[in-house]
């Protein structure tokens, strides 16, 4: 079935990069259809239930398939391994609304580093100064609460935080006295997350259900919450949930839309003189790779092979320590405070890179992800009766700390299609391979004692390491599930080595643009989404004059 009606735009996904982009087009007057996944689920559905949010995940992605390997002599496993939202809004919808820019020194690690052996070091086509000021406008957009300037490690800004920093909690204050101790500058975490009523929407009640959650009063700043209602406004938006989309058709080296199937597996078909992919760094090269013609055999706009490669996450060193009173970790945001001593990169260390290092409430507001997840003390056994009650009953006197560690990215880290796994209609799902490069390794380790020394300088009775089962350290070491995904699209100056240009748009199909974490090169010591956000305004500033210069 089609529908002939020709749109100017055709927007894939509806999170960070895709809501932005849907936002900013129909305000400049674009007829838009925005093509999502997951359904549309009304606030009604942002309940703090954690079993049904967090542990079995039945809100934002329920039907979210991927095969996971860490080498290609693996077979690939099936189950989630990523933490993606399939439903309007994105993963936004759930995300904890950490808002970082990036320090000046990762949009050039090739020329700050030079290449490292195993590694697909590049520098970003733009800097921090083509950037800051979409930083800004996202800040102020979503409402970011936070004090300029209190890291000292931050690059210049023009503008200070729109919404002053949420009031502390009993653990951030320990831990920012602990950090103090040690020599650290703690300072409060930017967050997109109202700490006063802004932007016609109210304030935080802190209630301590963000990330995996959705914001039912939405203080928090989500696509959800403002870009898709602005859009909506314009009469200008045609908005699809439960829209599968497997192939981007190809006529005379251009895209002519997309094919999806709706929510009951019927195929449907859209026109549209120009295609935003913004489906993620998982879900556009899968996307991408199903899209397959005589043009591209191998996957759409995948002459130079990069469709995929370069795929990174974030890997996270963890400390707990249990004190002897409420450090009422289960109020308030995910997290209050941090400190970037240690981010700037120092290869005297024995590696090269860094990250920042916050205390946070993910598994300290949620007593059964507690229980799963978190190791127990070492005085303490988790595993059945009296030691399992001690260690549920021990959540409100945890602390962990927690740091955002830059991967280097590899080659062979990728994104491809499986080749016997599907899903429910049929489609092959995404296989991901992904292991670690030794550099995160030695990071991981030397990071992991700087932040039990914090945890205990913070009072602690006890230290120990927080890892999850999910991450594994030594030899091949990898970790395999994340919520921040980067890489698989590269932005670059050169079609032999990138996906998209400098202002996202294919190299190979001049139609066709890719906005969302894919295409960052490198991926940083910090949250992604305040700078998927910001790329996507400066793409979308671009879009609209080259449009009005009629140079699409």
């Amino acid at each position: 079935m089609s529908n002939q009606r020709e749109f100017d735009v055709c927007v894939i996904g509806t999170g960070a990069g895709g809501g932005v982009m849907i936002d900013q087009l129909t305000a400049a007057g674009f007829s838009v259809i925005a093509l999502e996944r997951g359904p549309d689920l009304p606030v009604s559905e942002f309940d703090d239930d954690e079993l049904r949010n967090s542990i079995r995940d039945q809100v934002f992605s329920a039907n979210q398939l991927e095969t996971y390997r860490s080498t290609e002599n693996e077979t690939a496993q099936p189950g989630k391994i990523s933490d993606i939202g399939h439903c309007v809004g994105g993963s936004m919808t759930h995300w904890a609304a950490w808002s970082w820019r990036f320090r000046p020194d990762e949009f050039n690690v090739l020329s700050t580093e030079g290449p490292v052996a195993g590694a697909s070091l590049a520098d970003w086509p733009i800097d921090y100064a083509e950037l800051e000021p979409w930083y800004e406008k996202a800040e102020w957009d979503f409402g970011v609460s936070g004090i300029a300037g209190s890291n000292p490690f931050e690059g210049t800004r023009r503008k200070a935080y729109p919404n002053p920093a949420h009031p502390p909690r009993v653990c951030s204050a320990k831990f920012t006295a602990g950090s103090k101790k040690v020599g650290y500058t703690p300072f409060p975490v930017p967050m997109a997350i109202n700490s006063r009523a802004y932007g016609n929407r109210p304030a935080c009640v802190h209630g301590g259900a963000c990330r995996a959650y959705g914001c039912p009063i939405g203080a928090k700043g989500t696509t959800y919450s403002i870009s898709l209602p602005r859009a909506r406004a314009t009469g200008l938006l045609d908005l699809r949930a439960n829209a599968t989309v497997f192939d981007l058709p190809l006529k005379d080296g251009k895209i002519t839309g997309a094919r999806y199937l709706d929510e009951d597996g019927k195929e449907q078909e859209i026109f549209a003189r120009q295609t935003v992919v913004s489906a993620g760094s998982i879900g556009t090269p899968h996307l991408l790779l199903m899209s397959t013609s005589s043009a591209f055999p191998n996957g759409l706009a995948n002459g130079s092979g990069q469709v995929g490669r370069h795929l990174s996450f974030h890997h996270h060193p963890t400390a707990a320590g249990l004190f002897d009173v409420d450090l009422r970790s289960y109020t308030g945001i995910e997290t209050h405070a941090a400190f970037d001593d240690l981010h700037p990169s120092d290869a005297s260390r024995g590696f090269i890179r860094g990250g920042v290092v916050a205390e946070l409430n993910t598994l300290t507001h949620q007593p059964i992800a507690h229980a799963l997840v978190l190791p127990p003390a070492p005085s303490n056994d988790r595993q059945w009766g009296a030691p399992l009650k001690r260690h549920i009953g021990n959540f409100n006197k945890t602390m962990v700390i927690a740091a955002i560690c830059e991967e280097l990215p590899m080659p062979d880290n990728r994104v491809d299609l499986d080749p016997t796994h599907t899903d429910r209609f049929g489609l092959p799902v995404p296989r991901i391979t992904k292991r670690q490069h030794p550099n995160d390794v030695a990071m991981y380790r030397w990071y992991e004692k700087k932040l039990l020394a914090v945890v205990q300088a913070s009072g602690a009775s006890i230290t120990w390491p927080g890892r999850s089962p999910g991450v594994h350290i030594g030899d091949g070491a990898h970790q395999s599930s994340n919520a921040h995904n980067h890489g698989t699209c590269r932005m670059g100056n050169g079609a032999e080595s990138s996906v998209v240009d400098r202002w996202c748009r294919s190299h190979e199909v001049p139609n066709l643009w890719v906005v969302d974490g894919s295409v960052m090169p490198t991926n940083g010591g910090y949250n992604p989404t305040l700078t998927i956000l910001a790329n996507a305004y400066r793409v979308a500033d671009h879009f609209i004059t080259e449009s009005r210069r009629l140079s699409l």
